[in-house]
């Protein structure tokens, strides 16, 4: 797993300066949207992601903007669509606009990340009227210390009306979001935070360390994987007594259950509005922070990219196979499908890595172990602040410059 390591640390060393791409080129038809909404009324303290302070004529131009975006691209069908933000569920109207281009260009679901106080039934009603049928709930937690800790604006009572709401509404898929932080409280706050969220059984619950972004109030200090590792193995064992297994390096799906919720754990995906990324195979670009310039290159028919690095058959094939382990496995011959002249020295790494014990085979399948998952752990976090950070940090100071 150390070969990742120091492979990924040349994958996005030198970004490109040209950003004259004409068009995205998909290896596959099997193409994830993923579409960033970044108003919030409220920002937490512990959120990385690019938001902006909700305005109601900025949201309505936003849809118009979105649209601008997708007629850039040629591909116009798409497996799945995923919205997060920001907080997407707050406007619906806004929501209504979008789906009114996209929601026929979805083959499968339609997941939106939905704040718990606008989890009400009403809400909840006309969200999945709009078309949506996955939809994750941003709780963090029931444990009203840790919701203060993280700034965020709502309860543990809010929280539990939310998740009893959309489960009442039989969406697909319900997910909720679970943030622990190990620095602050005691791992015994983890465990009851599954508890009670496993008490009301929805499909899934994703389960994150707190990630402490340069830029937010927990600069400064730094995750401390052993610690994290210990949380998790006990959480893998109140999740099996509870009926759930663990699908991915941080969630939990109920054992019968085949689906699962992750705007991450794509093969390949087009990234439309502010701050959201793409990649293609050869190529991961994000879209600006900047508000100004992202409707300025629009109005010139110009993809608003921010960053972009052109990758070559093996890099794009180790960034395949991170995400890929991230859900546990690894298909060599969807690998090799994608990434053909890579094959031999694919074959090598990942035969190196089982020989370790990171791996272990079935097939052509390669299986991630205990052992492999805690090195993913800690690749995904030294991934965040080695690269994610600061990339974040420079595209996030050029979009707060001018946000009109």
């Amino acid at each position: 797993m150390f070969e990742i390591l120091k492979m990924y640390s040349k994958l996005f060393a030198k970004p490109s300066k040209d950003f004259g791409l004409a068009k995205y080129v998909f290896p596959s038809e099997n193409v994830g949207l993923y579409l960033h909404i970044p108003f919030c009324k409220h920002f937490c303290d512990f959120c990385p992601y690019h938001k902006i302070k909700y305005d109601a004529v900025l949201a309505r131009d936003y849809v118009n903007l979105i649209k601008k975006e997708l007629s850039l691209h040629e591909i116009k069908l798409f497996d799945s669509l995923y919205i997060g933000g920001g907080t997407p569920s707050d406007d619906l109207d806004l929501l209504a606009g979008i789906f009114e281009f996209l929601r026929e260009r979805v083959s499968r679901e339609i997941a939106l990340e939905v704040h718990p106080l606008d989890a009400t039934l009403q809400k909840l009603k006309r969200i999945k009227d709009l078309g949506v049928n996955y939809i994750s709930l941003g709780l963090q937690s029931f444990n009203d210390e840790v919701l203060i800790h993280f700034g965020r604006d709502h309860s543990a009572r809010d929280n539990y009306l939310a998740l009893k709401n959309a489960l009442d509404l039989d969406f697909d898929f319900v997910d909720v979001d679970v943030v622990f932080d190990p620095l602050r409280f005691s791992d015994k706050v983890a465990h009851a935070d599954l508890e009670n969220v496993m008490r009301l059984s929805p499909q899934q619950i994703s389960v994150y360390p707190m990630m402490r972004f340069s830029y937010t109030k927990f600069k400064g200090t730094r995750n401390r994987s052993r610690r994290e590792f210990k949380v998790f193995d006990t959480l893998d064992e109140i999740a099996d007594k509870n009926g759930y297994r663990r699908d991915t390096l941080w969630t939990y799906v109920r054992k019968d259950l085949k689906k699962r919720y992750t705007s991450v754990a794509r093969e390949f995906y087009l990234g439309l509005g502010l701050s959201a990324s793409t990649f293609t195979g050869y190529v991961f670009a994000t879209n600006t922070f900047s508000l100004a310039r992202y409707r300025e290159n629009l109005e010139r028919r110009k993809l608003p990219i921010g960053s972009l690095f052109h990758l070559s058959a093996f890099q794009g094939a180790l960034y395949y196979s991170f995400w890929s382990l991230y859900t546990g496995q690894l298909d060599f011959n969807s690998l090799i499908r994608y990434f053909p002249k890579s094959r031999k020295k694919l074959r090598l790494l990942l035969e190196s890595l089982r020989f370790r014990g990171y791996l272990t085979k079935r097939n052509e399948l390669y299986l991630l172990t205990h052992k492999g998952r805690k090195k993913l752990h800690q690749l995904e976090e030294w991934l965040t602040y080695a690269y994610i950070d600061p990339l974040w940090r420079q595209l996030r100071s050029e979009g707060t410059q001018n946000l009109i």
